[in-house]
This record gives C-alpha cells, structure tokens and sequence, in this order.
C-alpha cells in the first residue's frame, strides 16, 4: 500500500493485460517525448542560427530558448482541454488525439523555411508549431498515466515507472538524431538542410505509434465510471473545488522539472558556448544520462511500491539540492569526463528518480472522476515555470553573473525546495461524491 489512502477500484486486470496497455502506451508514449525533446536539442544548437537574425550570440539564445518556453506555457492549456476531453469522452480517444497533433506539428517545424528566406514569418510560426506541440504534450502523460494506473496494475509504481522511461527514450532519440547528423556532415550542411531529418522521421514514428494504440482498450476504472453514470459534466471544476493536492503536484513538478531541464537542456548551450565544449561531446553525455534514467525509472517505481511514493519524492528532491552546486564544479573544470560524470547523475539521480514515481504517485491523489483534470491542471502547470522558463532564467542569470553558473545553482536548490514543500502540502485522496444531477 502506498502512503495515499486509494479511491475504490476495480478488480485488477490480468498480468497479461496490463503488460500489452503498458507496453502500447508506453511506445507511443516515446514517439510523442522524442518529437517535444528533438525541439530542446535543436533549440539550444541549431534554432539560434536558423530562425533569428546573425549577431549577437547571447541574444540569439535567449530568444530561441523564448520559442521553446512557448511550448510548455501552451502546456497547461492542452491539460485543460485534453483533461476535460479525457474524463468526459475517455482516455484513449485523447490519447491518439494528442499523438497525432505532436506528429504534425514536429514534421512542420522540418518544412519551415529559416530567418535568412522568410524573415520574421519564420521565427513566428515556429512558435505556433511549438505552441501546437505543447498542447498535444499537455493531454499527452495524463492520458497515458491513466492508461497504466486504472488498469489495475498491482505495482503502480513499478509499470508507472515504464511511463517515465518512455519519456527518457524520447530524450535518448531526440538526442542521438543530432550527435549522429553532427559526426556525419559539417556544420553547413547540418544547418542548411540536415537539421530538418530528424523532425520529417517523425511522420513515420508517429504512423507506428497510431498503428500500436489503435487497439487499447478503454480503461477499467473510466468503463465503471460510464456504467453508474458518474462522469462530472465540468470535471475541471470538481477538481479545482479541492485544490490542495493540485497545487502540491504544481510544486513538486516545479521543483523536479526545474533541475531536469538545467542539465539536460540549458546545459548543452553553456557548455557549448560559455565553455567551449565540443557539442558531440556535450551531447553524448546527454545520452549517457537518459539512458542511465531509461534503466533505473521502473525500479525507482518499484521502490516507490515498497518504501512510499512520498519518501521517493523527497530523497529525490533532496538530492537535488545536494547536487546543485556540485554539478556546476564538476562542469566548470572543462574535463570531458567530469562533465559527462555531471550530466549523468544530473539527469539520472535526482531527477529521474522524482519522475519515475509521479505515473503512480500523482494520479494516486485524486478519485476517477476529474482524475484527468485534476493531474493535468497541476503536473502542466509546475511544467511551465520548471520546464519552459527554466533554460531561460538560466541563460539571463548566466549573463547577469558574467559567465559565471552559481545563481543557477541556487535557482536549482530553491525550486527544489518548492518542490519538497509540495510533498508536505499533500493529503491523502478520498473517494470523490456519487454521481448527483449535475453529473452527465
């Protein structure tokens, strides 16, 4: 039993089940973080010298990094659609929804012509394609954390924890497009036309992964709400009328996504520019951290089934303020191995740990009812100031410092203390109200 008290739920489903939803939700799931991941890549390397006119350097990142701020601040507001759409009609309806809005906005950004031919109209609609990318990502791990929670899984936190490296997958891919294209061709031809594969690949992957989910069932604890006739007709009010879990989930997602988004997006322009890194390098330690992420989320879910899902999220967000100012030594000696060192345990300790148990913990607070809004309104919104905002106010502090990285670091140990005030905010669920006239 984990430490929140559980809504009512169905009999669990067979292994056997929950192993195919998991195993289907979980690809797509993949496919969906490599298209929102490949546009942090190539918004820290390639974004500032295609979209935004020659200059100043300094200027050109800070307005890339703007556009893909834009991402996560649509975030929220896909989590309000999707959210409502998800309780009202189901999850998986959101979930091919939002797979399809990610695939065609990525394969556009691949399409669009750069600064040098469009002028203006190029940096503007880059940012309408990565606003559409935020709303899909909005709908996008509430839908599949459902999947996985309401059908019975008897490790929650354990299958849950195969959501999370699912997204890490999306990283690895994301991040492997660009290490591979820059080892093959030069650094013209990467930002002339290369750039643009890995974006126009995500039609196919997007194909594979409608072809993977076209199959899933409904969940079990959604089909049980349809048959008492329980669905709240504004699930996102019902949600919002006890707000205390919402606002612990926007802090403790604040307070991981913050730290997460440091050292694996902002880390690759700072090391890069301010440090003079090679950016194969820098990329490659990137991978290594994701994919030591990928391996450990299902056992730091399993660790969450045994020990507490809210002592996971508080050693993780220990050990990120632990590891703030740490991190930042070990990149400032400019040591290829120490850096990969950083980046490592930066994106596979801490970090990781704290998102492989929110599948579980997080859709653990609230009952079947407005599950979906309630998760979506709270995890979003922590992800547009820890995400979006997040290698934004790192490269406005890295000028403010002149160069020097240790206001980030404190940025990091403050928000991951939000981030721990948010685990004690937390109550335990109960069972949401039968349904009532206002219901259906």
């Amino acid at each position: 039993m984990s430490d929140t008290t559980r809504a009512a739920e169905p009999a669990p489903t067979q292994p056997a089940s929950t192993r195919r939803i998991a195993t289907a939700v979980t690809i797509g799931t993949v496919v969906e973080w490599y298209d929102f991941f490949l546009y942090g890549t190539a918004a820290a390397l390639i974004f500032p010298k295609v979209f935004f006119p020659a200059g100043d350097p300094t200027t050109a990142s800070l307005l890339s990094f703007a556009t893909f701020a834009t991402g996560f601040a649509a975030r929220p507001v896909g989590g309000l659609l999707f959210g409502h759409l998800g309780d009202r009609i189901g999850r998986k309806a959101v979930l091919v929804a939002t797979l399809v809005l990610m695939g065609a906005a990525t394969a556009g950004v691949g399409l669009l012509p750069g600064y040098a031919e469009a002028g203006i109209v190029a940096p503007v609609a880059l940012v309408v394609l990565r606003i559409v990318q935020g709303l899909g990502t909005g709908g996008e791990w509430g839908g599949a954390a459902l999947m996985t929670k309401e059908n019975g899984a008897r490790r929650p936190g354990f299958v849950g924890g195969f959501l999370s490296s699912a997204v890490f997958a999306g990283l690895i891919l994301g991040s492997l497009a660009f290490t591979g294209l820059s080892a093959l061709l030069t650094d013209d031809q990467l930002l002339g036309w290369g750039w643009r594969i890995p974006f126009l690949v995500s039609l196919a992957l997007v194909g594979i992964g409608l072809w993977i989910r076209r199959s899933l069932p409904e969940t079990a604890e959604f089909r049980e709400v349809t048959e008492r006739g329980a669905r709240e007709h504004a699930p996102i009010i019902a949600a919002l009328r006890r707000p205390r879990n919402v606002v612990a989930i926007f802090l403790m997602r604040l307070g991981q996504n913050t730290t997460f988004n440091i050292v694996s997006v902002f880390v690759l322009t700072y090391a890069t520019t301010t440090l003079d890194l090679p950016r194969a390098s820098v990329l490659t330690a990137t991978v290594i951290g994701a994919v030591l992420a990928c391996v450990l989320c299902p056992f730091y879910g399993l660790l969450g089934d045994r020990i507490g899902f809210r002592t996971v999220m508080l050693a993780a967000l220990t050990f990120q303020v632990l590891f703030a100012f740490p991190f930042f030594l070990l990149t400032e000696t400019r040591d290829l191995a120490l850096v990969v060192v950083a980046v490592t345990i930066g994106i596979g300790g801490g970090a990781a740990a704290a998102d492989a148990i929110q599948p579980a913990y997080f859709t653990g607070l609230f009952g079947p009812q407005s599950r979906f809004s309630a998760v979506s309104i709270g995890r979003e919104g922590g992800t547009v100031v820890g995400g979006g905002l997040a290698p934004l106010i790192a490269a406005a502090l890295l000028v403010w410092q002149d160069g020097q990285p240790w206001a980030i670091a404190g940025w990091m140990v403050l928000t991951s203390l939000v981030g721990v005030a948010g685990v004690l905010l937390v109550r335990p669920v109960r069972d949401e109200a039968p349904a009532t006239a206002g219901v259906r």
